[in-house]
């Protein structure tokens, strides 16, 4: 059975994750990390600005590579916790988040109906 998921962060560090077909979480964040599964459906959601798309999830790893810029500046890794994403749809422009999409954390459990909303 698919799971659906939000994946949360800066544009900034979005751009990155697009270009690069990967999304990383911290260590507050592996339990849930951890229920991720290949075939899950994840919506990307940018800090202030919107969901910006949608992918499915191709496979997980941990990763000791510093790849967003705040890593890259740091010079260590933050979110090593690593998601392969085969992104299906970028929004033209990013969309309203929806009543129940939950931001919190990098990574948070989305319901379908919340994520066929998105769709629409």
């Amino acid at each position: 059975m698919v799971s659906y998921w939000t994946l949360s962060g800066t544009l900034e560090n979005w751009m990155v994750a697009l270009e690069k077909g990967v999304w990383g979480v911290s260590e507050r964040a592996k339990g849930l990390w951890a229920k991720v599964q290949t075939g899950d459906i994840a919506a990307f959601y940018a800090t202030g600005a919107g969901v910006i798309g949608y992918g499915t999830v191709e496979s997980k790893f941990e990763s000791s590579e510093p790849l967003w810029p705040k890593e890259r500046e740091e010079g260590k890794v933050i979110w090593p916790y690593r998601i392969k994403i085969r992104v299906e749809k970028v929004f033209e422009k990013p969309k309203p988040r929806p009543k129940g999409m939950l931001v919190a954390f990098a990574i948070n459990k989305l319901g379908e109906e919340v994520f066929n909303e998105l769709l629409r």
